[in-house]
């Protein structure tokens, strides 16, 4: 439930209204207001507040307005805030009546031409089914703009078109991941195989690329420094030493010891036939010249021939000489395959072979200077074989290196004996190329402007057929339902005509009704612009007050078949006209009806009279009805309380105080006075000639009463009759019923001032 408007700012005629006292609006709200006050204004922003759309609001914000459109509604404790052009929260249980609902659901004018029979479809198969087949309407207009799109956009692609490339598949070619490599390779491969066709025979006579080996350590290098005799006498090799040197031997000394040994039988000295048993000396030569010490001295003595043998100075001779002839290979080679060696730093690993070479030359000196010793390796060893194993790994990685261009050189000496297919590299160059230039950004853009227009027409022919399926299944049984409903109301209304033979059809594409009015049992169809004058039609069987009727029929048989109805907020703004006076008390019962089924009701009317009806018959209408009144205060209208008894009963002394003003001093808003001539002239004739008029009749219909009289007590009237006729066609000009643009109707003071004088003096003033 609406239970209160907290504030409406710059919209509309609310230029700066916020809520004061006590305006808690009830289950069943009148609101009374003077055309211009804001009726309308209110109802849109209800509208607004339902649909969520802030164009409902922002068409009315207020002209000249500094300060930004905003409204606060509370519903049920809870708030609801326009600001910053939006809506907290939308609020979709409220309907409304009003000339909106009117025009956008029950469209007709003079002639029902095929936009008529689609906006006429809408009335019959309600909000739902409107909301379908604008949907589907739109869509279609939206397909034909898609597919004339398309068009000129698949011209804009077929530029760049490779022959002999289906339309279809160059749309969705996809980039290429590197194709800029792939590009670069093919080419390379192209010119390579060019290249090798044309030196096909020294790419057979060419070799391969050698691997590079690296000298190492003899194996027993450590071994044998660490050799040692335990049995040798200490010093036997000092006192040898000696004795050759005192004996003048030189180099034949140790042989000849050596061989002088051997002759010694029985410890007896071959040159001088003593017995040596006890000699030291002796015993020294035999630990000196024994057979493992001989063996350990040989092998210590060819320790440095070895060394220099394994790591001396020209050991990388062979490294060197293979690099060399890769080098001069690579050369070659580089003309038909990739290849990227590693740089085998030479130089450097000849450094490090130096070191460990004159490492161990140290260490063999010193096993040789004392053979029998063990001779431990130490860290200046160690170290630098560390280093020369390391360039092991650099030495792996160049042959792997080798290896790879050694196997692409197979593969290129294997093509160059078969017949590799260049025209097949071409064309496969040109694909690349094709699909480099649909990734070029203008390219691309095209291509992807069709896509899109492709996608967005599928996604419209996708959504207008699930949407006509829904609408079909919607109006299948609906529209015989609310046909009966529509007639019911109709009825109820008293009007002279009923719809018959409905059905939906799609003209055009489009969805659109197709149903027929039957007047006293004949069934007439709507005709169109083409239809032949005099052919009766929708033109001429149906009265503004007929369509009216139509259009409240429907509403209301979208209230009755709406399962909800007791959460919804059901707002009236003006339910009927001044041509449906005769209408006043059926409308006035079905609101009624509608107060106690729906949540609430809200009715808008410049009409005190029929307000005071609705009040007047509403159970308890004091404690469930709320009245109150939009009125202007300054350059705002606001909403206070409304004193429905007193304001019906003294609305003819309220028109006379205002005419009487402006008629002295001229007091008063021009186009209120002016507002106020009729209904006073029609409370004039009411109390004069009681009983003659109706309370549903208006200035109007009393005219045509008094002029049509002939001997009841009217007679009397007939002499007000020529200023009644004159001051009637004046005024009516100022009310909506009349003229839609009463709002904005110009108004001459002197001209107003002659009309209300002219008022006054049929009441003696």
């Amino acid at each position: 439930m609406l239970e209160k408007i907290v504030q409406i700012k710059s919209i509309g005629r609310f230029r700066d209204y916020s809520t004061f006292g006590d305006l808690m609006l009830r289950k069943l709200t009148l609101v009374y207001a003077e055309n211009g006050r804001g009726k309308t204004t209110l109802c849109s922003i209800l509208r607004s507040l339902q649909t969520g759309q802030r164009e409902f609001i922002m068409e009315r914000k207020t002209l000249a307005a500094t300060v930004p459109a905003c409204a606060h509604l509370r519903f049920n404790n809870t708030s609801y805030q326009f600001t910053n052009d939006t809506w907290t929260a939308t609020h979709q249980d409220i309907l409304i009546f009003d000339p909106v609902f009117v025009n956008d659901n029950v469209y007709s004018g003079d002639y029902v031409d095929h936009e008529h029979k689609k906006n006429l479809y809408r009335v019959i198969v309600g909000t739902q089914g409107v909301q379908l087949a604008k949907q589907i309407e739109e869509l279609d207009g939206q397909i034909r703009d898609a597919n004339a799109n398309l068009r000129t956009r698949k011209d804009a692609v077929s530029k760049y078109l490779p022959s002999g490339v289906a339309f279809e598949d160059y749309i969705l070619w996809q980039p290429v991941i590197d194709i800029e490599k792939q590009i670069k390779q093919i080419t390379e491969e192209l010119d390579n195989r060019l290249r090798a066709t044309a030196k096909s025979s020294e790419i057979q006579s060419k070799g391969f690329l050698g691997t590079v080996q690296t000298p190492s350590l003899p194996s027993d290098f450590a071994t044998i420094l660490a050799k040692q005799l335990t049995d040798v006498i200490s010093d036997a090799e000092i006192r040898i030493r000696q004795q050759i040197t005192q004996h003048q031997m030189e180099s034949q000394g140790e042989p000849w010891l050596s061989q002088g040994l051997g002759y010694v039988r029985d410890d007896c000295c071959p040159f001088c036939g003593q017995n040596i048993g006890a000699n030291d000396l002796i015993a020294a030569y035999r630990s000196y010249f024994s057979e493992a010490y001989v063996n350990l001295k040989k092998e210590v003595s060819q320790l440095k021939q070895r060394v220099i043998s394994a790591i001396g100075i020209s050991s990388l001779g062979a490294a060197q000489q293979t690099l060399s002839g890769n080098n001069a290979l690579a050369e070659f080679w580089k003309q038909f395959i990739i290849m990227a060696l590693p740089i085998l730093p030479l130089e450097e690993i000849q450094q490090k072979y130096t070191t460990l070479f004159e490492t161990c030359m140290t260490l063999a000196k010193r096993k040789q200077d004392s053979p029998t010793d063990p001779i431990t390796l130490d860290a200046e060893f160690n170290t630098a074989l560390s280093e020369v194993e390391a360039t092991k790994t650099l030495v792996a990685a160049y042959n792997a290196s080798i290896e790879a261009v050694n196997k692409a050189i197979a593969g290129e000496k294997a093509a160059v004996s078969s017949q590799f297919n260049i025209p097949a590299l071409k064309n496969e160059l040109a694909q690349l190329e094709a699909r480099k230039k649909r990734s070029d950004p203008e390219v691309a853009e095209v291509c992807q402007a069709y896509l899109d227009s492709m996608n967005v027409k599928t996604v419209l022919e996708q959504t207008k057929a699930m949407l006509r399926q829904q609408l079909d299944q919607h109006c299948q049984d609906l529209l015989r339902v609310y046909e009966l409903s529509i007639n019911e109301y109709l009825d109820q209304f008293n009007v002279g005509f009923r719809i018959t033979n409905t059905r939906h059809l799609y003209t055009g594409g489009t969805p659109s009704s197709q149903y027929q009015i039957e007047i006293n049992g004949i069934a007439i169809d709507l005709g169109d612009t083409r239809t032949p004058s005099g052919t009766p039609c929708f033109k001429t069987a149906l009265s503004s007050g007929d369509r009216n009727a139509l259009a409240l029929a429907f509403f209301l048989a979208v209230l009755k078949h709406d399962s909800d109805i007791g959460r919804k907020i059901i707002v009236f703004d003006d339910p009927f006209t001044s041509l449906d006076r005769f209408r006043r008390t059926c409308t006035q019962q079905l609101i009624q009806w509608l107060a106690n089924s729906a949540e609430q009701v809200i009715v808008l009317s410049h009409d005190p009279q029929f307000l005071k009806l609705l009040y007047d018959e509403y159970p308890h209408a004091a404690a469930n009805v709320k009245t109150i009144q939009m009125s202007k205060a300054g350059d705002t209208t606001i909403i206070g309380d409304w004193d429905i008894e007193s304001e019906a009963l003294s609305s003819y002394m309220k028109d006379y105080a205002s005419l009487l003003a402006f008629s002295r001093e001229r007091k008063g808003e021009p186009r209120s006075v002016a507002r106020a001539i009729r209904p006073f002239l029609e409370g004039l004739l009411r109390s004069h000639f009681p009983g003659h008029f109706q309370q549903n009749e208006w200035l109007g219909d009393m005219i045509g009463k008094i002029r049509g009289c002939s001997t009841d007590g009217l007679q009397h009237a007939k002499a007000m009759l020529a200023d009644l006729e004159a001051i009637n066609g004046y005024s009516k000009k100022y009310h909506h019923q009349q003229n839609v643009n009463a709002d904005t109707e110009p108004i001459n003071d002197d001209e107003l001032h002659g009309y209300v004088r002219r008022t006054l003096r049929l009441v003696g003033n």
